[in-house]
């Protein structure tokens, strides 16, 4: 069958579908970068076209779209004029005007994970209920609090990469009860599935993956904080460590520190707690001061709990470790440990940098990687550094000879961006074996 591969960024959709013996007519992706990277990979036509906007009138008759589209705000004027008129100025609404001219006898969509959540479910009600007045029947991958099976993952076809997605599938024909594959929720992943050995990695590979100094000497740390809370007897807790709660007094429950502050300024008398000072308050976690009144609950409990935990195990860290720990900035300052009853040594495990700390979790499936930043990418603690392009590749199904963008950061955008082959090819093997 004839298919069309819109937004088609690294070319995960077309990978699949041609693996299945389709034959792609059109492809359009507006970022030039990946256009060349597209043209390198399949140089054998068609023509890669930039702006779906500009583009869609050049999309010749198919039988499959496939499409991973971008999901921007819908309008909420156009409810008169019905589904059709609320995607107006949207990318969806490009879609929707290929379908009405070509009416292909399948559609395949893909999703950030939230997509069928956002702005409380109107986004996807709109897309399918568009469809639907379109004469197509629609199926999707439900959130299990939804009442559905749950988003789709690759390792839920035991590829070692955490990362759950959207899916939905239209036909003029009817859909299959069983679109989507089966999860496989006892699957037993590990990242040695993907891992490059250190001989096959160039001068390139090495430099690229190399661990940032700070980002060893944090590690390095949390390992000695680690060591000195052997198993026996002490159990790790399964919310994050803020550690900077070590020794802190600040107010929190009643009041904030900003609040307080405001108190002495207003020469207020304090209720339930000292005052703030100003020197108090600058030398604070940066979480801890919020110009608010009051903290939400879940910090108020999330404090508590570190507060509680931290003074239990106070005594059996090493004496120069608080103050060590104050050289790291804030974000290097939290651990969160998702590797319950396994080695408390963290070069074990697959380790990520993020904004609310250092995460740790088991060896068997890389987190998801992120479109937005670069900063992210996993680190492969038995390997001692970061993933490699060709492991990204992997880890999104694609074979090892993938060209790919000459910058790294440009690599793992697209990579983050980019759809699950082994994913589309088992949903779009489903929908069209019909």
């Amino acid at each position: 069958m004839k298919f069309i591969d819109l937004f088609a960024g690294l070319g995960g959709f077309r990978v699949a579908l041609e693996r299945l013996g389709h034959d792609c007519v059109f492809a359009c992706e507006v970022d030039p970068q990946l256009q060349e990277i597209y043209t390198r990979n399949f140089p054998y036509g068609p023509t890669i076209h930039d702006d779906i906007r500009v583009s869609k009138k050049l999309v010749p008759p198919h039988d499959i779209l496939c499409a991973g589209f971008p999901c921007q705000p819908f309008s909420k004027s156009g409810t008169q004029a019905g589904f059709t008129d609320e995607t107006s100025g949207t990318l969806f609404h490009e879609i929707l005007d290929i379908v009405k001219q070509h009416t292909p006898s399948y559609i395949i969509l893909e999703n950030v994970g939230n997509f069928e959540r956002h702005d409380k479910g109107r986004t996807w009600r709109i897309v399918r209920n568009s469809l639907r007045q379109l004469g197509y029947e629609i199926r999707a991958t439900e959130h299990v609090a939804s009442g559905g099976e749950g988003l789709l993952s690759p390792h839920h076809l035991d590829y070692p990469h955490h990362r759950e997605r959207f899916f939905a599938v239209a036909s003029l024909l009817g859909v299959p009860r069983n679109s989507f594959p089966p999860r496989n929720r006892k699957a037993k992943t590990s990242m040695a599935k993907v891992v490059q050995p250190l001989d096959e990695l160039s001068e390139r590979d090495l430099e690229e993956t190399r661990i940032a100094e700070q980002h060893r000497q944090c590690i390095e740390h949390w390992n000695s904080f680690l060591e000195a809370l052997p198993e026996e007897r002490f159990t790790l807790p399964s919310f994050p460590i803020w550690a900077d709660e070590i020794d802190a007094t600040y107010p929190f429950e009643h009041a904030t520190p900003w609040a307080r502050l405001l108190n002495a300024a207003n020469d207020v008398a304090p209720k339930n707690g000292a005052a703030v000072t100003l020197d108090d308050f600058l030398l604070l976690p940066s979480y801890a001061r919020r110009r608010v009144q009051r903290f939400p609950p879940w910090k108020v409990r999330f404090i508590e709990a570190n507060r509680t935990w931290l003074s239990s195990i106070r005594k059996e860290l090493p004496l120069d470790w608080v103050e060590e720990l104050r050289l790291f900035p804030p974000s290097l300052r939290k651990l969160e440990w998702n590797c319950q009853g396994e080695s408390r040594n963290l070069w074990n495990h697959i380790l990520q940098f993020r904004p609310s700390g250092l995460r740790a979790k088991r060896y068997t499936n890389s987190p998801s990687l992120v479109a937005m930043t670069s900063t992210q990418i996993p680190i492969l603690g038995p390997e001692q550094r970061h993933l490699t392009r060709r492991e990204g590749l992997r880890l999104q199904g694609f074979p090892d000879s993938f060209h790919l963008p000459e910058s790294r950061v440009a690599t793992f955008k697209a990579l983050g961006n980019a759809v699950h082959v082994d994913l589309v090819q088992n949903i779009a093997h489903r929908l069209v074996r019909m």
